[in-house]
């Protein structure tokens, strides 16, 4: 999680001072729109004794959106290998763990849909 937030928040601030773009249109092209609510999501699974924070399906397009954006907006390479490497590591666990999917808006896999009901249950990031 540390390093999505990461990701999330220099992006924003390369963003903010390169594009002129509104704050909300900032927040979205660099995914820091979801930092709050993975805080909230990260203590509710810790809470629960968990250690995956879940992602809604419709989330994973603000981090490929933040990488790409960060290409356009001079990220530098070390944020670029950060953002680059989550994406492939979800490309990969999709791979490795079998067919996705979808509980209660959650994107999960199916060997993780036993603890279905739980919604602490989902992708580690």
């Amino acid at each position: 999680m540390t390093a999505l937030v990461e990701t999330f928040e220099y992006a924003h601030a390369q963003i903010a001072e390169l594009s002129g773009a509104g704050y909300d249109t900032v927040a979205r092209a660099s995914g820091s729109i979801l930092i709050s609510t993975l805080y909230a999501r990260a203590g509710f699974a810790a809470v629960r004794g968990r250690h995956r924070i879940p992602l809604l399906v419709s989330e994973l397009g603000l981090l490929e959106a933040a990488v790409i954006n960060l290409e356009s907006y001079e990220g530098n390479e070390a944020a670029l290998c950060t953002g680059y490497g989550l994406l492939d590591d979800l490309v990969n666990r999709k791979s490795s763990s079998g067919i996705l999917c979808c509980i209660h808006g959650i994107l999960a896999f199916t060997d993780e849909a036993d603890g279905a009901e739980d919604p602490a249950q989902g992708i580690v990031v």
